[in-house]
């Protein structure tokens, strides 16, 4: 309701500096597009719905700020809050002797009077409505940059976006001062008479400016006030919360935040000069402060709405939360899962293998022979050569449900049974990659038989076992891959390939627990591969087993 009803007022300011624009030719110009832009919100349905949104922007914006535990934040969320706050002081003034003064004594504004009371009567209010008219934009402008921050988009339009978000103001002014110049004009030829035309056409009486002089006076008053009303509220709970006992966050590395009372997770770190990212500011929709829940997460209340959407949005884990949305009462232990400097791309990547321990088939594929073709071809050839091995490799595993992890040189790791947890049928979708593996090899010396030296070979390692899969390497560069002893174990199985003579090494695990059916009278071997000292069984085989 806060991020629509402020694109409703936005609507209406950016339709108000089109109009102030047409000052650069006349302010008749400025009344004539007043039919087309502005005076479209004094229909009553349009004016009510700006009512409206005007009184639950200001409400909800206000109350988001009487609720917040921690005021460290963002140089840019404070300019929008002390901006937001700012606008009624500002503007009040120039409703009140327009709109209000239309409706309660039937006063008609047209452009022109309007700019001669800001001109030539009131030329210190004159030059407040011109700060208003930057304070109202950059306010908004602000609010656009966190609604879109996170939009794919935003990154590759941004500068056009800011090129007009400078453009609009800058004509509004021009504008102003243009019509504003012209009507000094006007009033330094046509002296008293003009002006008293002006006032008399418009049905500005004494009543009427001895109600505006009035009414001024109080709404300087209660404007005032409700600019500072948040920070007195705060000031108050503040004052209870002291005498409460309040949770404690737990961090990575045993360092302990005391939260306030009803203050989210990303308050209190802020609070405790604890970086963490937090893209849209706080508003549940970048998911870059993300968490993981390590202790007390059934103690936390189940996600709003906001956060449902944003973690369905990444396939987050049952153990993962919005640092901006909880707002925990007992103890939490929590990781942050991005760093600081996380950005809006960052926040859209899926998080359901993010660090997590599971049951994987790793493959490891290994391409034979390697050093000999390069010293057989040059190395362009030996690239081409690669990039096909490469390419038929990762479609095979495309076509079997498996996920390319990690890149070797000459080789490659894959890992099946990330979606699916039932491990025979990973092990059975690993087996069938192996044997497309296999075939597409065929297939490329077959197609490659004029640029070979020899026929490709390579040799395959297959393990399950526990690992930790998550996002892996450089930043900007991660990728979803595994570390672990099952992974380790995989690559020693594969190294086998060439002491046996054989395409395929698979480990007594993967036999067992997916049911194959190994060719009868083929050894078992057992023995501590190369760096482990536990024993690991495996069968070396020529073709594939048969699933049963």
């Amino acid at each position: 309701m806060r991020l629509y009803s402020g694109l409703i007022l936005f609507a209406y300011v950016l339709m108000h500096f089109i109009n102030h624009s047409f000052g650069i030719i006349s302010p008749e110009a400025m009344e004539h597009a007043n039919r087309f832009l502005t005076s479209l919100w004094k229909y009553p349905p349009l004016e009510q719905l700006l009512m409206l949104a005007l009184l639950v922007h200001f409400i909800l914006a206000t109350a988001r700020l009487v609720r917040r535990r921690s005021l460290r934040l963002k140089p840019k969320e404070w300019v929008q809050i002390v901006l937001g706050l700012s606008i009624p002081v500002l503007m009040f003034q120039h409703v009140l002797g327009t709109r209000v003064a239309e409706i309660v004594w039937k006063v008609d504004p047209p452009y022109e009077r309007v700019l001669v009371d800001l001109a030539v009567f009131r030329p210190d209010i004159g030059l407040l409505q011109a700060l208003s008219l930057i304070v109202v934009w950059v306010h908004g402008c602000i609010g656009i940059h966190y609604w879109l921050s996170v939009k794919p988009f935003y990154a590759k339009a941004r500068s056009t976006i800011g090129v007009i978000a400078v453009i609009i103001p800058t004509l509004a002014l021009a504008g102003y001062a243009s019509a504003v110049s012209t009507v000094l004009a006007r009033a330094a030829t046509g002296g008293n008479a003009y002006l008293s035309a002006l006032i008399t056409q418009s049905g500005r009486t004494a009543q009427s400016f001895a109600f505006y002089s009035q009414m001024a006076r109080y709404l300087l008053v209660i404007t005032l006030l409700l600019a500072i009303s948040p920070f007195v509220i705060r000031q108050v709970r503040l004052l209870f919360d002291r005498v409460r006992r309040t949770p404690t966050l737990l961090l990575p590395g045993g360092r302990m935040v005391r939260m306030a009372p009803g203050a989210t997770v990303l308050e209190a770190l802020r609070e405790a000069k604890i970086p963490i990212a937090s893209v849209c500011g706080g508003r549940g929709r970048c998911t870059t402060c993300r968490l993981q829940c390590r202790a007390g997460l059934s103690e936390l209340p189940a996600p709003n709405s906001v956060e449902s959407a944003a973690l369905l949005s990444i396939n987050a884990p049952q153990d993962w939360r919005l640092a901006c949305q909880i707002r925990p009462q007992a103890d939490l232990a929590v990781s942050p899962l991005l760093p600081a400097n996380a950005t809006a791309i960052d926040g859209r990547r899926p998080g359901g293998l993010t660090g997590s321990e599971r049951q994987v088939v790793v493959i490891f594929a290994d391409l034979r022979d390697s050093t000999r073709l390069g010293e057989t071809k040059m190395p362009y050839d030996v690239l081409f050569i690669l990039n096909q091995f490469f390419a038929e490799m990762t479609e095979a595993l495309r076509a079997t449900g498996g996920h390319y992890a990690q890149f070797t040189g000459d080789g490659l790791m894959a890992l099946y049974g990330l979606e699916d947890r039932n491990a025979r049928r990973a092990i059975e979708s690993a087996i069938r990659g192996a044997g497309e593996m296999l075939a597409r090899i065929d297939k490329l010396n077959s197609h490659l038989k004029s640029e070979l030296p020899f026929d490709l070979r390579i040799g395959l390692g297959i393990h399950i076992g526990e690992a930790i899969v998550g996002e892996m390497g450089p930043p900007r560069r991660e990728q979803i891959s595994a570390i672990g002893d099952s992974i380790n174990t995989a690559a020693r199985l594969e190294s086998k390939c060439k002491e046996h003579g054989v395409p395929l090494v698979i480990s007594a695990d993967v036999v067992i627990r997916g049911k194959l059916q190994i060719p009868e009278g083929t050894p078992i071997h057992r023995e501590s591969l190369r760096g482990k000292e536990r024993e690991v069984s495996y069968y070396a085989l020529a073709a594939l087993p048969d699933i049963l």
